[in-house]
């Protein structure tokens, strides 16, 4: 078992498929890790989420268009640290959330 105590560096290899993690453990021994970048994504979903709504976060920009289907909206809202989350939304729905950004409403209102 290798206890990590310092990241020194992340390298993606050549075709993009393999990540070299380079550590020190506690030994202060420099420790180099290759992974499959496919596991990526299943260690992200294994690190606890906030649960509750607390968590702000700034919008830096957003996007929007229409789904193949020629209804649907997508929006797309991104952080200034580039995360970037979409939602399908109905036109209703982006009609609703205008018409609150235009008139007010009550704080934290919610529609279904």
């Amino acid at each position: 078992m290798i206890d990590a105590t310092e990241l020194i560096g992340v390298r993606m290899s050549a075709d993009g498929k393999r990540l070299r993690i380079r550590i020190r453990d506690q030994g202060g021994q420099t420790v180099s890790l290759t992974l499959p970048t496919c596991w990526m994504n299943a260690m992200l979903n294994a690190l606890p989420r906030s649960s509750g709504g607390d968590t702000v976060h700034p919008l830096d920009s957003w996007s929007m268009e229409r789904m193949h289907n020629g209804q649907d909206l997508v929006l797309t809202l991104r952080t200034p640290e580039g995360k970037a989350v979409s939602f399908a939304m109905k036109p209703w729905q982006v009609e609703g959330m205008a018409t609150i950004a235009t008139y007010g409403g009550a704080s934290g209102t919610t529609i279904h």
